[in-house]
């Protein structure tokens, strides 16, 4: 797997944001996906284009299906842990386009397929935010963490991030 990190100027960081990609990849992937995998990580203030802590985009010539070049956006201002955890729940995304599990293409139905079924994000209310840092999301107002890539990506971030920590005696972040 390529990985670069670009806006990070503390070098040390710079290795280990590039290490936790590369044990994430192989945590949630098998080794003949990760192989075939470009990423490239930016750490970019949060603007109108990226206002939450991260966001997974593949890129537009190698879209679905089967994308393999990845931009992963990281907000600058967080703690490095943060940092650390907010990349581990954009690679569970990245996880999920690569294998084909969510398609992430909403279009002008606002349609999202997660593993072949399609749910239908409400227009008015998606991506404008509601209340404290919630998204209603589909027109039956089910909740933008109850969507089943957010419940997986939620779930799984603390724990990798805690295990890479761990694996690399990084427990002071």
């Amino acid at each position: 797997m390529q990985v670069s990190i670009r806006g990070e100027k503390n070098a040390k960081f710079r290795t280990i944001l590039r290490k936790a990609a590369q044990f994430y990849a192989k945590e949630l992937m098998h080794t003949n996906l990760v192989n075939h995998l470009d990423v490239t990580v930016h750490l970019i203030p949060k603007n109108k284009q990226h206002p939450d802590n991260g966001s997974c985009e593949w890129n537009d010539i190698d879209g679905p299906p089967n994308p393999r070049v990845f931009d992963i956006y990281v907000a600058k201002g967080l703690r490095k842990y943060e940092k650390l955890s907010t990349l581990a729940h954009e690679f569970v995304h990245l996880k999920q386009y690569a294998k084909n599990e969510m398609d992430g293409l909403t279009g002008n139905d606002n349609i999202v397929k997660w593993k072949g079924t399609e749910f239908k994000l409400n227009s008015k209310l998606a991506p404008a935010r509601r209340g404290r840092n919630r998204l209603k999301i589909n027109a039956t107002g089910q909740d933008y963490y109850y969507l089943p890539w957010e419940v997986e990506a939620y779930g799984l971030e603390v724990g990798l991030a805690c295990y890479f920590r761990q694996k690399h005696g990084l427990t002071d972040l």
